[in-house]
């Protein structure tokens, strides 16, 4: 994964969010994971549109961080997504 990419819901993946937590099901293997709220507004990013950068910008900015620390967690995650089925390029 690099920040330049721009990755969306795989259409094989579903979604709740519930308060702050989203809960997100891979249609193909059952599996599903919960995530915390950084986690659950990174996921609502996730359109096709944004690249990485561009979501951890958005995010670091409504959390007052800097948006290096948040690049790297993102583009972690993003490739945890992407290995689990949840995203496509």
């Amino acid at each position: 994964m690099h920040l330049s990419d721009k990755p969306q819901h795989n259409p094989n993946a579903t979604h709740q969010t519930v308060g702050e937590e989203a809960i997100i099901i891979n249609l193909v293997s059952g599996a599903y994971y919960s995530l915390n709220d950084t986690g659950t507004k990174f996921w609502e990013l996730l359109d096709g549109q944004r690249t990485i950068a561009d979501c951890a910008r958005l995010i670091a900015a409504e959390y007052e961080v800097e948006a290096g620390v948040v690049e790297a967690d993102l583009l972690e995650l993003a490739t945890d997504f992407k290995q689990e089925g949840l995203i496509v390029l």
